[in-house]
């Protein structure tokens, strides 16, 4: 396979775009948040807690006291491993 020198220029170019991006590691699950939310869409709520998270609590209402499930509860999710009570998690959930 033979290369000409604008193909080489070219590679060079796009691997210094590439390498001229820095890619910042978050601890943690990617696309998981930190924090614990509530899901469940009234009037009909069966909502599972997104990958990286575990149910904490389950409500008719949850945070929201004027949009309450008819069927089902909504769920208050919180990352795994995060060490607060149910209590504290739906004080401070978003």
């Amino acid at each position: 396979m033979s290369f000409n020198r604008a193909t080489l220029l070219g590679c060079f170019v796009v691997l210094t775009i590439l390498s001229s991006h820095s890619v910042k590691v978050v601890e943690g699950t990617l696309g998981v948040s930190r924090h614990c939310t509530w899901h469940g869409t009234a009037p009909f709520c069966w909502p599972s807690c997104p990958m990286g998270k575990t149910s904490r609590m389950e409500s008719k209402c949850g945070k929201n006291k004027l949009l309450c499930c008819i069927s089902g509860n909504k769920k208050l999710c919180c990352p795994i491993g995060l060490d607060i009570s149910p209590e504290m998690a739906a004080a401070i959930a978003q």
